[in-house]
């Protein structure tokens, strides 16, 4: 048997909260993935859900370790406590239409929910030759910084403000809708 990684321990916690969500019939997991990058010996997971009622948005969250981090930690040499830890995304997918307020809005719904010091992207795509004005947007919450072991009780509430998030679009359903 091996000492699991703070990857392994912060995968398992959240893989927990969302399929007790599901089971509670709340949220629907959509995909998930466990890769493992032999080349680059990295890691990452990914689990998507959306809200039992929801079409018109749906979050995916990535915890993302590699090399770096695994080697900080399974070596503990103090000169790389820094890297010990892994990397956390929050994803956001939407349909809507092209407009500069609904843009905006998305921008002050996510840091009313997750703050101000995130960083939050968005990125627009869409088909140049049809006439609807649909985008779809692809909207990243990115920490900015390693999450550890230390941390992992904030899972909880990362669960918590990403059900919030998926609530606060449903309300904008109105305009999310196409």
């Amino acid at each position: 048997m091996f000492d699991p990684t703070a990857f392994e321990n912060m995968r398992t916690v959240m893989e927990g909260l969302i399929y007790d969500r599901d089971l509670d019939g709340d949220i629907i997991v959509l995909d998930r993935n466990d890769l493992f990058n032999s080349s680059k010996l990295a890691r990452k997971y990914t689990i998507t859900f959306r809200l039992k009622n929801q079409q018109n948005a749906k979050v995916m969250f990535e915890l993302f370790a590699d090399l770096h981090n695994l080697s900080a930690e399974l070596l503990a040499t103090k000169n790389k406590k820094s890297l010990i830890g892994a990397s956390i995304y929050i994803h956001l997918f939407l349909k809507h239409k092209k407009d500069t307020e609904i843009y905006t809005l998305l921008q002050h719904t996510l840091e009313d929910i997750w703050g101000k010091d995130m960083k939050i992207i968005q990125e627009v795509s869409f088909y140049p030759l049809d006439s609807d004005d649909i985008v779809h947007n692809h909207i990243t919450i990115d920490f900015k910084r390693l999450i550890t072991e230390e941390q992992i009780d904030d899972m909880i509430t990362m669960m918590e403000f990403m059900e919030k998030t998926l609530h606060s679009l449903q309300s904008h359903d109105s305009l999310l809708t196409v």
